[in-house]
């Protein structure tokens, strides 16, 4: 199934559109007279998957949240207050962005919800097709929760859609419940689901992949004293469970696998290459923004209006010049590493004029993880990705440690990188620093890094001592939304 070929679908099924947890119910389908057959079931969890390439999630939001108060990208000198607040690490309870962060999260697991409430009453489908659509509902509301556990630590944690608004005020969970309800929620999935890959869906290799990174977060939380983590008795116990579930992933034989051309993971006509474990999948033929990403062209400078062309014939349309990659990112990879080379052009072509992108120009060097040649005017099927092989790669390298094992992962990735292996015989902190420096430089710009220098206590050793970055407020948690917590009393 096209996921993103039948989003019409879930629309057309009466599916009813969700707003702020606190106004009124988040999106939720009416069970009166739906959820009777498995078109009704495949319809909810489409709607499900929906919410992820919308503006306010994946497409855009999260990229911002996650990117700016990191050393990989700024903004350009007009962008809003708001997004500043991010960039400066001075995000007030207040925040448009932040709020849109916790709501979107929440319409997730409402709709995911619904899912795993509803489906399983429904016996007009095969028990095989039934466990599937539950496991996936599973896998995606663990995500969700995964993501709310790491913006905002302790949060409400509602298990059974929310229908009305005696339902909302509900309390936090602590950090510790949240995350035991994603592995049981991962565990369960990994039982209900094939590891058979569906365009834009997840199945058992994504959960193994996302367990093992639910694991790896919890283990270095502890080992490394990052607020938040003092429930957890026994880091290497964790470490033990991220290394077997991510070496589920490693040893799949479903057709994941490291890619081994770079350019060729963003190919947008090669959605189904062998890192793609889940991407929030769009189609530039959508009718509306979330159907297809703009994202692209907040990354992608503006030159002269102009199309232009990269150095290898890439037809690149100017953008908005509206993330902006940072010199400390830029300046931080070895001068022969291919995600720099390749990955992170410098150079751009209007007909025969060459112009350079300088890493403090206003039009600097930009990613081109986000870049759809066959772009529509604004609408591109530029995916945005979710769990990529080398994220598992690398989440296992973490677990093994300065292990024969751990080392023949990390330089798996740097061998592709086009850059000499790890110095062997480092200690096991050192060892693990290093895997979270090449998770920097692998998966920079994909919403990854606030959350690594997290749950390893690095945030103000890199991002202050390091960058000379400042931050006001809690290095680790993002306060709660003033408007969640104005008509919620037990936040």
């Amino acid at each position: 199934m096209k996921l993103t070929k039948t989003l019409g679908l879930a629309l057309a099924a009466t599916l009813l559109a969700g707003c702020s947890l606190q106004e009124e119910p988040y999106g939720f389908p009416s069970t009166t007279n739906f959820y009777k057959t498995e078109a009704d079931a495949n319809a909810a969890l489409i709607y499900a998957y929906a919410i992820l390439p919308e503006i306010e999630y994946y497409s855009r939001n999260f990229i911002l949240v996650t990117e700016l108060p990191t050393e990989n990208i700024t903004l350009k000198p007009d962008a809003g207050a708001s997004n500043f607040e991010f960039d400066r690490l001075a995000v007030r309870p207040d925040n448009p962005e932040l709020t849109t962060a916790w709501r979107y999260a929440y319409i997730g697991i409402n709709r995911a919800n619904a899912v795993i409430e509803n489906v399983p009453g429904i016996a007009a489908m095969s028990e095989t097709t039934r466990n599937q659509l539950v496991g996936e509902a599973y896998i995606l509301r663990a995500l969700h929760y995964f993501n709310l556990v790491r913006l905002f630590g302790a949060a409400p944690m509602p298990v059974k859609p929310v229908t009305s608004l005696d339902q909302v005020s509900a309390p936090k969970a602590t950090i510790q419940q949240m995350y035991a309800l994603m592995e049981s929620d991962l565990r369960k999935a990994i039982d209900l689901t094939d590891a058979t890959r569906r365009d834009g869906r997840a199945n058992k290799v994504t959960a193994w992949g996302l367990l093992a990174k639910v694991y790896l977060n919890q283990a270095s939380g502890k080992a490394t004293g990052s607020p938040g983590y003092e429930f957890v008795t026994d880091a290497n116990a964790l470490y033990e469970q991220a290394k077997t579930y991510g070496g589920y992933v490693l040893t799949n034989t479903s057709g994941y696998g490291l890619d081994p051309d770079l350019k060729a993971i963003y190919d947008v006509t090669k959605k189904s290459g062998p890192e793609h474990l889940l991407d929030a999948a769009v189609d530039r033929s959508g009718l509306s923004e979330g159907n297809y990403s703009k994202l692209p062209l907040m990354f992608i400078p503006y030159i002269d209006g102009a199309t232009f062309k990269l150095a290898d014939s890439t037809r690149v349309i100017s953008g908005f010049n509206h993330f902006v990659t940072e010199p400390a990112l830029y300046n931080s990879f070895n001068a022969a590493d291919k995600r720099k080379t390749d990955l992170i052009p410098n150079k751009a072509y209007i007909g025969r004029r060459e112009v350079t992108l300088g890493i403090n120009d206003y039009s600097r060097p930009f990613t081109r993880k986000y870049l759809d040649p066959g772009q529509v005017g604004q609408q591109t099927s530029a995916n945005t990705p979710i769990l990529r092989y080398s994220d598992v790669l690398l989440t296992y390298a973490e677990a093994c440690g300065p292990t024969a094992d751990g080392y023949a992962a990390i330089n798996r990735i740097r061998t592709r990188a086009g850059i000499p292996a790890l110095t062997p015989g480092l200690s096991i902190t050192a060892f693990r620093d290093a895997v979270v420096q090449e998770r920097a430089w692998e998966l920079a710009f994909e919403g990854h890094r606030l959350f690594d220098l997290r749950r390893t206590h690095k945030m103000e050793s890199v991002l202050v001592q390091q960058y000379g970055k400042t931050i006001q407020g809690d290095p680790y948690f993002f306060p709660i939304p003033t408007r969640e917590t104005d008509l919620n009393p037990n936040l």
